[in-house]
Order: C-alpha cells, then sequence, then structure tokens
C-alpha cells in the first residue's frame, strides 16, 4: 500500500514537471485526469464546509481558498469530453466555454472567501447557490457523470 502510493506520488511530480494532461491511476486502478484530480479537490474542500462548524469562519475561508487554488490550477487542462470532439469552430467554442465557467467558479469562490472572512451568513448562502449552479452547468455540459 505504502509502495502504491509513494508510486502515485513521484508520477504526479514527473506528471507535474512535464506539465502533460494524460491520466494518472488511482488505487483501485481508475484513471483520473490531472484536471479531475484537481476537480475532486475542489469537491472535497466544499464539502468540507458541510462538516465545518457554522461559527468557524476562518477554517471555512481556508477550505474555500483551498477550492478556489485547485479551480486555478485545473483552468491549465482542457475536459476531455471537449478533447475527444472534432477539430473545429465547435470545439473551439466548447473550449472558450468551459474556460468561461470555470472562470466564472473562480470568482465565485474568491467572493465566497471574503463572505466567510466578513462572516456574512447571508452573502455565504447566496454565493454556495451560485456555485452549485455554474457546478451544474459545468458538469452537464463537460462531463459523462
Amino acid at each position: 500500500m505504502k509502495i502504491k502510493k509513494l508510486r502515485l506520488f513521484l508520477g504526479a511530480i514527473a506528471f507535474g514537471f512535464l506539465g502533460t494532461a494524460s491520466a494518472i491511476a488511482d488505487e483501485d486502478g481508475h484513471d483520473h485526469t490531472p484536471m479531475e484530480k484537481e476537480m475532486k479537490i475542489v469537491s472535497d474542500s466544499l464539502k468540507s464546509l458541510r462538516k465545518i462548524d457554522k461559527a468557524d469562519y476562518a477554517a471555512g475561508a481556508e477550505a474555500v481558498r483551498k477550492a478556489h487554488g485547485a479551480i486555478l490550477r485545473s483552468m491549465a487542462y482542457s475536459p476531455s469530453l471537449v478533447k475527444e470532439m472534432k477539430d473545429g469552430d465547435e470545439k473551439t467554442i466548447a473550449l472558450a466555454d468551459s474556460r468561461r465557467l470555470m472562470g466564472l467558479t473562480y470568482a465565485v469562490l474568491c467572493e465566497l472567501e471574503i463572505a466567510y472572512i466578513k462572516k456574512d451568513d447571508e452573502l455565504i448562502g447566496e454565493l454556495a447557490t451560485k456555485w452549485k449552479e455554474l457546478k451544474k452547468e459545468g458538469h452537464k455540459k463537460y462531463t459523462d457523470d
């Protein structure tokens, strides 16, 4: 188990240095692209908000900061479904639209971090709804979920 984790860790470092977008296998043998791995960090970070004490705004801000950092890193990649498309205007538009959605998501998460710092529960709720809507739109268009 430790050797497998070490191999995955070293593989991730190698992929980071090479800047490649090829898939990396997880412990179950399922391949995940670097973009999928970053989006998993986003998802896990934002899910952790449910477990954080509502009064712990600093922990909420930190979780959101971690999520928007992963969104920013994931913007270096293209969704698998878009990569598989035939070259042409439709693919070019899909790439631009996926970057648009990622950019909007990044902006909303930055606003959400600010709302946590300001301890503004109403704004936190509004921004969480915005984030979920963007996620839904992006996943509907660019994942096979």
